[in-house]
């Protein structure tokens, strides 16, 4: 089986630096002022953006990786983690509406992925009648919020579908050795964070919180997506099989695009070779491409399944 080479790093050097987000959610590991799109990252159930750490140099110049800070990780390890999908996706939408201008693409992977379709179904193609802005996410004169743009597409990783309930609905409910081996049999834990007693008290709160939230979605009737769709499953998933992504194409009446990977539920980050380069060509190529219409390319016949 061949596999496409990886696109060659992006040759600008960084941009000068943003001001500090004013919602502390936005990160930009490389900063690319005048980028043509945005893509937006959002990590798995206790992941931070540093598992996006290395993507901006193999992704083209004319893309700005965005990823998305939540609280209680990483250097917001003390903050209180959301618990609450109403309150982590008013925040996030408005976060995203005031600082990343259009157009963008959203990525998600696993608990990210979730978050990710419900801020797609709560975007807007264009601002209500009464809204009007003087420039892409600023706010109007008489200060009603920014609207959330719609994505030019969503693309989701290790990710079931919302009408499939969760492979591990009471993991949040253990305890002690129980649960440290639970975290441990998801293949996503670092071994030597399960052996620091300390740490792993530290991230517990986090861990509990984003696995609750996983349990709980979606809490809502599901809604179809406003936009394209890209999917990656892989072969020995067990949190999100491929069957289960599968089931994404009846919410894709726009098309659906799947990808299949080798490995588990962390594939992508095991594999991001070949991962970051089939990502690459689900991404516009250029400004004059980008629309909410755009048409993606060919499929890849021994990789890729369109619908």
């Amino acid at each position: 089986m061949t596999t496409a080479a990886v696109p060659p790093p992006a040759s600008d050097g960084p941009g000068p630096p943003y001001p500090p987000s004013p919602s502390g959610l936005i990160q930009r590991p490389r900063p690319r002022p005048h980028a043509a799109l945005r893509l937006v990252c959002l990590p798995h159930a206790g992941g931070g953006p540093s598992v996006f750490r290395n993507w901006p140099m193999s992704l083209p110049a004319h893309v700005e990786l965005v990823t998305v800070r939540l609280p209680g990780r990483e250097s917001r390890i003390r903050e209180r983690p959301y618990t609450s999908w109403t309150t982590l996706v008013n925040e996030v939408a408005d976060a995203l509406a005031r600082e990343i201008p259009p157009p963008y693409v959203l990525f998600g992977h696993s608990l990210g992925g979730m978050l990710a379709y419900e801020l797609t179904t709560r975007a807007r193609s264009t601002d209500p009648p009464s809204m009007v802005s003087p420039s892409p996410g600023a706010p109007s004169p008489s200060g009603t919020p920014p609207v959330l743009r719609l994505p030019e597409r969503l693309i989701l990783a290790g990710c079931r579908a919302p009408d499939v309930p969760s492979p591990h609905p009471t993991l949040h409910e253990l305890h002690g050795e129980r649960f440290t081996a639970a975290l441990a049999a998801l293949a996503g834990s670092p071994p030597e964070v399960l052996r620091n007693r300390a740490l792993l008290a530290l991230l517990e709160p986090m861990l509990r919180a984003d696995l609750e939230l996983a349990r709980t979605w979606p809490q809502h009737e599901p809604r179809p997506l406003p936009v394209p769709l890209t999917a990656f499953d892989a072969a020995d998933d067990s949190m999100a099989p491929p069957a289960t992504v599968a089931r994404w194409r009846r919410y894709a009446p726009l098309g659906m695009r799947t990808h299949h990977l080798p490995g588990g539920h962390f594939s992508l980050h095991e594999h991001p070779k070949s991962f970051l380069t089939l990502l690459h060509d689900e991404l516009p190529a250029n400004s004059e491409r980008v629309t909410t219409a755009w048409d993606p390319p060919e499929p890849a016949a021994h990789r890729t399944h369109t619908t």
